[in-house]
C-alpha cells in the first residue's frame, strides 16, 4: 500500500484496483447506462407547443385555434432550492434536477390550468 504522503495518483489506482471497489463502479455505471438508455417519458399534458413572441414571454395558444392565448414568463426568476428528505447529502446536480422538475411541473400545472378555465368560459 502507497503512504498517505506518498503518490495521490497511486493511491487512486490502488483504491480503483480494490475488487470491491471496482465490482462497485462497474455495476453503478451498467445501471446508469441502461436508466440513460431508457430515459422516463415525459409526463402526459393537454400543453400545446410554445410560441415566444417576445423577449422573455413564453406563449400558449388554444388547441382550437380560437384566438386566445396565455402567457407565461420565459424566466420566471430565482425559485428557492427543494431538498427533500431522502436527498440530504446528495450531490448538488441530484438537487438541482429535482427543483427543475418541480418547476417544470408547476409550470404545466399553471398552463394547464388556464386552458381549462379557457374551455369552461370560451368553448
Amino acid at each position: 500500500m502507497t503512504a498517505p504522503d506518498g503518490d495521490l495518483d497511486a493511491l487512486i489506482r490502488e483504491h480503483f484496483a480494490r475488487p470491491d471497489v471496482a465490482a462497485r463502479d462497474v455495476a453503478d455505471m451498467l445501471t446508469a447506462r441502461r436508466a440513460a438508455e431508457h430515459p422516463e417519458p415525459l409526463p402526459a399534458t393537454a400543453v400545446p407547443a410554445p410560441q415566444f413572441p417576445a423577449y422573455g414571454v413564453t406563449r400558449y395558444h388554444c388547441p382550437r385555434r380560437c384566438g386566445w392565448w396565455h402567457d407565461e414568463p420565459t424566466d420566471p426568476g430565482p425559485s428557492p432550492l427543494i431538498v427533500s428528505v431522502d436527498q440530504a447529502g446528495a450531490d448538488v446536480g441530484a438537487m438541482l434536477s429535482l427543483n427543475a422538475e418541480a418547476q417544470l411541473l408547476a409550470l404545466l400545472e399553471r398552463v394547464e390550468r388556464a386552458i381549462g378555465e379557457h374551455y369552461l368560459t370560451g368553448h
